[in-house]
């Protein structure tokens, strides 16, 4: 099996580069505004339709968290991808799909910690262009989202429990590997929007694993990427060196909490599966449209992303019970999205009952529950002009605006299951209403 190192050239071991708080920002808009993106996993354990990388049975991490060095071989896993070939897999449909979803960004798994390369890597054979199927599937979904100009993130595990050089020794060769690997996938195909890491294994950051060599490596190939907060060990998130934290937290199979200070991503499944959910699975149960929605606004009115996964399965394409409930968000965005798209978390703060939105001079009630025909909301300084319900705009909405308070009165035969919508108009700007640009309390009810 072919494994080449790779000298890094001088630009990529340069000082590490900043920006300032302006730059940052205006990198970071269009994400902020996109609010939902798709998550793809994918690759040959789609052929026994178990989990990504996680079936596989050699070199796994122990319950201690760490991972082992070197290569232990899975006869069977390793080999599945000699009968990967998913003839109908077509990027096209894939990226038709997330825009008929109402998502804004794609994320593909282009190495799990299996290994497996789903692009035409020239570092090793374990890839895709070695199965019958031949076809660099990066190169073919980064140029479908160009086209239709859907902004496009690559995935990538720095843990690789195949590659036989991982963790051995000063883990130079494997680093070298690795940094061989993303030049390869941040030269080769164009703009990349989005890199998404997920974790080390163990090792010290600066010495071990050289994180600093590989992040000045991404940032002289592409210098308006975003990337998460995973380029660091498996003892936690955004504990690496301050230059090296990324750009969002990525709270996972969860809500994130209210957090306006740092921008943040929850990944999670349209599939429920023992052990994951990620990739396809035989086994696996879809979400309901319901969930789905729930999951999305709870994202956004805490201020944070919502990425959502799926699994295609071993002929390429997305099962229709996966498709199902991304549609169903998607024909609820093309109704109601001004609520989600380009917004920010409050003023008030989410929980049970639901949550709030805002963006210019509107703000936007997303209530999941109601216990009587009204909700109390804590005061706002300015002045609320009109307050209408977008998911029954024939019922007629009453509010009382006090110093104590505002109360909002909604016969209750017009309360939506999922999520009833009430828009306020507000004298100025929502975001304003933030005292330390913390949330006001939730409303009672």
């Amino acid at each position: 099996m072919l494994f080449c190192a790779v000298t890094l050239p001088p630009s990529a071991r340069a000082e590490t580069v900043t920006e300032t708080k302006e730059q940052h920002d205006a990198r970071m808009a269009w994400w902020i505004d996109a609010r939902y993106g798709m998550f793809i996993h994918w690759d040959m354990s789609s052929v026994d339709g178990t989990e990504i990388s996680w079936s596989r049975k050699g070199s796994r991490p122990l319950d201690n968290g760490h991972d082992p060095a070197g290569y232990v071989e899975d006869p069977e896993y390793d080999n599945l991808y000699k009968k990967f070939d998913p003839e109908k897999f077509n990027a096209k449909d894939w990226v038709k799909l997330a825009k008929a979803a109402g998502m804004k960004y794609m994320v593909f798994t282009a190495k799990h910690h299996g290994g497996f390369c789903m692009w035409n890597t020239k570092l090793t054979d374990y890839s895709i262009m070695h199965t019958p199927f031949k076809r660099d599937v990066v190169k073919e979904l980064a140029d479908a989202c160009h086209e239709a100009n859907m902004p496009f993130g690559i995935y990538y595990s720095p843990r690789d429990w195949h590659q036989p050089d991982y963790g051995i020794g000063d883990n130079a060769k494997y680093v070298a590997y690795m940094n061989g690997q993303l030049r390869e996938l941040l030269t080769n195909y164009g703009q990349v929007d989005i890199l998404w890491f997920d974790s080390y294994g163990r090792g010290d950051l600066v010495k071990f694993w050289r994180i600093g060599e590989t992040w000045n490596l991404i940032k002289s190939l592409q210098p308006r990427i975003i990337v998460n907060n995973r380029l660091t060990g498996l003892s936690g998130y955004n504990r690496q060196p301050a230059p090296y934290r990324g750009d969002m937290d990525t709270p996972e199979q969860r809500l994130g909490s209210f957090q306006n200070t740092r921008p943040w991503e929850s990944c999670m499944c349209v599939l429920k599966a023992h052990g994951g959910g990620w990739s396809f699975r035989t086994d696996g149960k879809p979400k309901s449209f319901q969930d789905c929605l729930k999951n999305l606004i709870g994202c956004v009115t805490g201020d944070g992303n919502l990425l959502l996964d799926v699994g295609p399965n071993a002929e390429g394409t997305i099962p229709a019970n996966q498709a199902d409930p991304l549609l169903k968000v998607g024909a609820w965005l093309s109704k109601y999205g001004e609520s989600i798209y380009g917004t920010h978390g409050g003023p008030y703060r989410n929980g049970l009952w639901g949550g709030s939105t805002c963006k210019g001079d509107i703000a936007y009630l997303h209530i999941a529950k109601w216990k009587v025909d009204h909700l109390d909301l804590a005061p706002l300084k300015t002045k609320v002009l009109k307050v209408t319900c977008l998911t029954s705009p024939s019922v007629p909405v009453t509010f009382n605006q006090t110093p104590a308070g505002i109360s909002i009165t909604f016969p209750p035969e017009a309360h939506d299951p999922v999520d009833t919508l009430i828009k306020l108009q507000l004298s100025t700007k929502a975001a304003d209403e933030l005292p330390n640009g913390q949330p006001l309390p939730a409303p009672t009810m």
